[in-house]
């Protein structure tokens, strides 16, 4: 096996229970390190090939999909935050998924907000115990095993590449490499077996498996199960995984790769400022080797100024459910120059910053040519991309982001809250049952009364009056926890069309009538059902007087993720959802 007796001292240490990779807390106690294997060397860093493509029993899964695909049958179907026949390639989707991400309070940090994800089996989980680049390795990893996409990373060792991903861990040859585990010999993938509503299938020696001895779960929740003292990262796989080879395979990511090889142009690569999109990392790198911080892009609006707002979120060392964090301190990150920018490492000699690999990247995707396997730039990005030889246009971006995150006047402030209102709008258009975008949109609306109350001097009703729309009233917010409506993740773009169809409908009676109501609130009522939207819906007509839906526009209910709330009669409003329409 070429190279085996290097790759299997390296493999030794993981078998002992050693973890290579290493954080220091001196630097805003986010860095982590580089791992056990280093970046590939300058010369061949953006054309090393990768393994022969092929199948062996070291396979963590077996690839279904290529990134760019739209109009497969694969592609048309449904996920976790698109519907059917979206036209959306998988890195739109994965783009999406992390876009659907929910802020919400950490179980783990005591302090601050961390993430909530959504897995394909409908189980919504907080965000994982991990060091920041880990974090980052995860989002990507995750989704590709979700969704059996190409995904793998180059590391380098002892003058000559290896590679970690869905076909295990492999030589140049796509061979396995001796002292590494045969996935699917070895560990078990339940997911062609597992049928909605039965048991979750367990991997008790994975539940057992620790990345480090800070990586203590305690009080993460994955679907209803609330993971206890005892419980690191290997049992949060357990709960997220059908398929328990991932777990394993991101063990192995954690101990091998970091910051350094997210910032090796083998994995990752340069973009311009403005392309920046939920998914992207902001990399921080002081040297060549060692330290830095990874913080994974959450969302990304581009105002009607030119001007963009982001925010980021990212573990630590120790430990830590990923924080996220808000646009203000988020934006801070992107300016500073450690983020490529102009000035030097302290390497002996000096390395521009530039050259080390840090600011704004995007995963390469990974395409079978000839035979082989080739991380590469996608063709709808080469627009955006930054070669890693351009040091001039990667050393500008920390200005660049400078101007384009600077501090709004009040107009921009103002816009600014329009946009995200306008993109939770959209959120409900396409998932109408969505209750993080109600509350996102909620959020804005708090943020938009400041400013016109601070700069333009109008109260809140004048504010409602102004920019509340009809809608806003029918997607009023629900609490959480007492609403069936919040656990339905696949309502459909139709069915909002049904929705603001009733509501106009309700509208146009009311003003025939001279008087000013409160419009119906999508919601479960009378015993938890939905009949008023669905018995409307085979009367409404198109201009030409023929049934505008068929009976399948309208689907039922559906339990798609783990819902405490199944049984409410009735979803009660939030703290924000019976704000008044008509004054």
């Amino acid at each position: 096996m070429v190279r085996g007796s290097i790759f299997a001292a390296a493999a030794v240490v993981l078998a002992m229970g050693g973890m290579t990779a290493a954080c220091s807390a001196s630097q805003d106690e986010g860095d982590d390190g580089n791992g056990e294997l280093g970046q590939s060397p300058d010369e061949v860093r953006e054309t090393i090939p990768g393994p022969v493509a092929k199948s062996t029993d070291a396979e963590v899964w077996a690839v279904e999909n290529a990134w760019a695909d739209t109009n497969t049958a694969n592609a048309k179907k449904a996920g976790i935050a698109w519907g059917e026949n979206s036209g959306l390639s998988w890195e739109e989707k994965f783009r999406k998924w992390v876009s659907d991400f929910t802020k919400v309070d950490s179980a783990r940090n005591g302090y601050g907000k961390t993430v909530l994800l959504h897995n394909p089996q409908g189980k919504a989980a907080q965000g994982p115990v991990l060091e920041c680049a880990d974090f980052g390795m995860f989002l990507r990893l995750t989704f590709s095993a979700f969704y059996h996409l190409p995904f793998y990373m180059t590391g380098w060792l002892n003058g000559g590449p290896m590679y970690m991903g869905h076909f295990g861990v492999v030589d140049k040859d796509g061979n396995p490499i001796s002292g590494y585990p045969h996935f699917k010999a070895q560990y078990q993938d339940f997911e062609s077996t597992w049928r909605a509503g039965q048991a979750w299938p367990h991997d008790t020696r994975l539940r057992g498996v620790h990345v480090g001895q800070d990586d203590n779960e305690k009080g993460v929740k994955v679907g209803t199960v609330t993971l206890t003292e005892t419980d690191g990262s290997g049992a949060y796989f357990d709960e997220l995984f059908l398929n328990k080879r991932v777990g394993y395979l991101q063990r192995l990511l954690d101990a091998n790769f970091g910051s350094v090889n997210l910032a090796d142009g083998a994995n990752m690569f340069h973009i311009k400022p403005e392309a920046t999109l939920p998914g992207d990392a902001l990399l921080e790198r002081f040297g060549k080797t060692g330290i830095g911080h990874t913080l994974p892009v959450m969302t990304s609006i581009k105002l009607p100024s030119g001007k963009m707002r982001v925010s980021v979120a990212s573990g630590s060392m120790p430990r830590r459910e990923p924080n996220w964090e808000e646009e203000n301190s988020s934006a801070s990150y992107f300016k500073e120059d450690v983020m490529g920018g102009v000035g030097q490492s302290s390497d002996d000699p000096p390395v521009p910053y530039a050259k080390l690999g840090g600011g704004i990247r995007r995963w390469r995707t990974p395409i079978n040519v000839g035979g082989r396997w080739e991380n590469d730039v996608p063709t709808v990005d080469r627009p955006v991309y930054i070669p890693d030889s351009d040091l001039d246009q990667i050393s500008a971006r920390p200005e660049k982001f400078s101007q384009l995150l600077a501090e709004d006047t009040p107009e921009g402030a103002r816009d600014a809250a329009i946009a995200v209102i306008n993109f939770a709008r959209q959120t409900l258009h396409d998932h109408p049952a969505s209750c993080s975008a109600r509350s996102k949109r909620e959020d804005a609306f708090k943020d938009l009364y400041k400013v016109m109350n601070d700069s333009f001097h109008k109260d809140q009703a004048a504010v409602d009056k102004e920019y509340r729309q009809t809608e806003d009233f029918v997607y009023a917010e629900l609490e959480y926890s007492a609403s069936k409506t919040c656990c339905w993740n696949t309502t459909t773009a139709k069915m909002n069309d049904i929705i603001q169809d009733y509501a106009n409908a309700e509208k146009e009676k009311n003003d025939a009538a001279g008087v000013c109501k409160q419009p119906t609130v999508f919601k479960g009522s009378n015993g938890g059902k939905y009949d008023t939207w669905k018995n409307f819906a085979p009367t409404a007509k198109d201009w030409n007087g023929q049934p505008k839906y068929t009976a399948a526009d309208w689907k039922e209910w559906h339990e798609d993720e783990p819902c405490a709330q199944r049984d409410t009669a009735e979803d009660k409003l939030g703290p924000r959802g019976a704000i008044a329409m008509c004054h």
